[in-house]
């Protein structure tokens, strides 16, 4: 028993020797318990300020607390900040410029506007006056001789081998009910399409603030892994110095440094995926460029900064999609109506002015003017007319189906991202709580290491934990900021 006391006594003396070897870390140096706070600067975690039933962190100031002893400093390339974005987004107006000015699904949405207002304009040139020029030259090659009884030539017609004439032709559409028709179904295919722009931008702003969402947590967790590396370095400088002082064996070298290769690994995936939310940022502006996100950027404010440019409706029946799933109802129902109005007859007003060449109009001068009204009426064509009838009826009842999945989708995206909210905020609430855990459990382990009562398996063993509970928690903060825009533009209105 007097040998084991001394042997108790000699490895407290040697850790404490250790203690004392250590350089005083900086002030940069991150704690044994890494405070979550200092690496999310966009918005504050969700860490509890007091403690949680069930933890075994001692009470502030009691006589039984002890105190954590400090890691070594290190230093290591891995641990510089991550690369900086070549293109920064500095504000909510900024990302919505460059929305307008390169995004795909917008310019199209506009584009097909612009197309359906050219079909109206085409449609109503139908129901116009026309006015037609024409000009001709014609030779005649045969031409007829007259002769007499005894077969003497008395003439050749026509006399002028070669004649000219212009012409000018006016039609006035009187009653065309077709066309008046066909140009109030092109308006209306035109507010369709503008509700088409509205979806568009909704759902453009919606892939936006998601983007910065996204690429802050990669921010975070890139930043969140470099800390873990630091902890992770330190317990292996920590288990060197033990090792070199005859109180630590090759094996718990061996495993302090699969930690930190472990913890490398994840900084390089951390720092792949950030700039893969950077380039997924990018295209959601409508470049082919990677943006990162400035600090100006409260990313807790993106449901208010997307309240500038959205509004929130009432009701799933005043979203864009929906309405515009409802006018094409309207739309395709107006399209069948437009077969009947071409059963009708048509009345044309028509004024023809010539000028011959030669005095050949019946009234003997160069000049010949007539202005008449003609009726048109095609009273069989094949039976085209009825096939586009039953063509249109198919359309009526595709455009209902379409309406009914569209608001059955809506209204499901809507209780969704409703419920998503609660969701994210209970998950944060136990990520926290997890995190808490993970965090004595290793402040513990790695004093009972210090004072030579744990073991190296316990001490990586339980920073592996806190580091998976920590990039846990840095992506449920911000599951909740992206549940609350996702919720809010889920029924929105958005001008862009």
């Amino acid at each position: 028993m007097r040998k084991l006391g001394l042997i108790a006594c000699g490895s407290f003396s040697l850790f404490s020797q250790l203690a004392s070897a250590q350089v005083a870390p900086p002030a940069t140096a991150p704690a044994a318990r890494p405070p979550a706070p200092a690496a999310a600067p966009r918005t504050q975690p969700a860490s509890p300020t007091t403690t949680q039933p069930g933890t075994a962190a001692p009470a502030a100031g009691s006589a039984t607390a002890v105190e954590e002893p400090k890691l070594p400093t290190v230093d290591d390339p891995m641990l510089a900040p991550a690369p900086r974005a070549a293109q920064m987004i500095t504000s909510w107006r900024q990302a919505l410029e460059l929305v307008r000015a390169h995004s795909v699904d917008v310019r199209s949405s506009v584009a097909r506007v612009e197309r359906a207002r050219a079909e109206a304009r085409q449609a109503l040139a139908g129901a116009l006056p026309r006015l037609t020029a024409t000009a001709g030259v014609e030779t005649h090659i045969l031409r007829g001789e007259i002769v007499d009884g005894a077969g003497n030539r008395l003439a050749t017609l026509p006399g002028r081998p070669t004649g000219w004439l212009a012409q000018l032709d006016l039609v006035v559409p009187l009653f065309r009910p077709a066309e008046w028709d066909a140009h109030g179904t092109a308006k209306d295919a035109v507010n369709v399409r503008q509700l088409d722009v509205k979806e568009a931008e909704r759902r453009v702003v919606a892939a936006v603030a998601d983007a910065i969402v996204s690429t802050v947590t990669a921010e975070r967790l890139a930043e969140v892994n470099r800390v873990l590396l630091r902890s992770a370095l330190s317990t292996l400088d920590l288990n060197k110095r033990r090792a070199a002082l005859g109180a630590s064996s090759a094996l718990d070298v061996l495993r302090a440094e699969q930690d930190v290769e472990a913890t490398r690994a994840g900084v390089v995936s951390a720092d792949e995926q950030l700039l893969r939310a950077r380039e997924a940022l990018g295209l959601a502006l409508g470049t082919h460029t990677g943006f990162g996100v400035s600090q100006e950027i409260r990313v807790e404010n993106l449901a208010t900064d997307a309240q500038t440019t959205c509004r929130r409706e009432k009701d799933v029946a005043a979203r864009a999609d929906v309405r515009a799933a409802s006018a094409n109802i309207a739309l395709a129902e107006r399209r069948k109506n437009n077969i009947d109005w071409t059963l009708y007859p048509t009345v044309d007003a028509r004024s023809r002015l010539t000028y011959y060449g030669a005095e050949i109009a019946q009234n003997g001068t160069h000049i010949e003017w007539t202005v008449g009204a003609y009726l048109t009426w095609e009273l069989y064509e094949g039976g085209l007319r009825y096939a586009e009838r039953d063509a249109l009826e198919a359309d009526i009842r595709l455009s209902r189906e379409q309406l009914a999945d569209t608001r059955r989708r809506a209204d499901l995206e809507v209780s969704q991202s409703t419920r998503a909210v609660q969701v994210a905020r209970t998950n944060l609430a136990v990520s926290t709580r997890a995190r808490d855990i993970a965090a004595e459990t290793a402040r513990l382990a790695k004093i009972a290491f210090m004072n030579g009562s744990g073991t190296s398996f316990d001490l990586v063993d339980t920073a592996r934990t806190l580091r998976q509970a920590e990039l846990d928690l840095a992506v449920k903060e911000f599951e909740v900021l992206r549940a609350e825009v996702t919720a809010f533009l889920a029924l929105a209105s958005c001008d862009v």
